[in-house]
């Protein structure tokens, strides 16, 4: 069989070739279309980092945790200082329904300070709270009256006053009365003997026009 195909092989080859067989077999493999090629999937190139700036490495997103609600502190708020208070003596006078001007001791709650001499005499000054005028008691210090200065040597309070110090409408009882009221509330010190007066920083002979002298220093014994 092989024998008589290789004798008859050029016969069937130049069949084929006169009907075109070659051709037609050729055109039928190109009519199918190329089967389409899915390329492979691109994974995304980083960029290159820019010149001069390091890379960083990838950090995951941080988790933000609630904060807890601030309480108060209570060591934090500034306490409340209060002022310290001593008790002061001063002296103010009582008229009596016959006229006689008699002398009264007052103690009232002070501001404590380094100058309580001059914390009692500047309350003396001011005269009488609403409870102790409640209580019939009067100041016969000139109103107008300053203290201008306050200074103590050995015994002595040499006390400077201004110049309404010397006028009082009441004569010479009411003199004496204003004089007794600085002298026993400066003398309500122990350490504190005596007063000298000066009136405006000038010593004085007497007070007023009536003869009242305080050219000295006045103690207790001195009324």
């Amino acid at each position: 069989m092989v024998i008589v195909l290789a004798v008859k092989l050029p016969d069937i080859r130049g069949v084929l070739d006169r009907t075109d067989f070659f051709a037609l077999i050729t055109q039928r493999k190109t009519s199918y279309p190329p089967r389409e090629t899915i390329p492979p999937a691109i994974k995304p190139i980083p960029a290159p980092p820019a010149a001069g700036m390091p890379s960083l490495p990838a950090q995951s997103p941080k988790q933000v945790k609630p904060s807890p609600d601030v309480q108060p502190s209570l060591q934090s708020q500034p306490a409340v200082q209060t002022a310290a208070i001593r008790t002061g003596i001063l002296f103010f006078v009582k008229i009596e329904e016959d006229g006689l001007i008699s002398s009264k001791e007052v103690r009232r709650n002070i501001p404590a300070s380094e100058s309580p001499l001059t914390d009692n005499l500047g309350a003396l000054i001011q005269g009488p709270n609403e409870g102790e005028i409640r209580s019939g008691l009067v100041s016969l210090i000139p109103r107008g009256t300053k203290i201008l200065g306050v200074k103590i040597q050995g015994n002595t309070a040499i006390v400077n006053l201004s110049e309404a110090f010397m006028y009082n409408q009441y004569g010479p009882e009411g003199y004496e009365a204003q004089l007794k009221q600085l002298v026993y509330t400066a003398t309500s010190f122990p350490s504190i003997h005596d007063v000298q007066v000066l009136i405006e920083g000038q010593k004085k002979e007497y007070l007023g026009g009536e003869g009242v002298y305080i050219g000295a220093s006045l103690s207790r014994n001195s009324f």
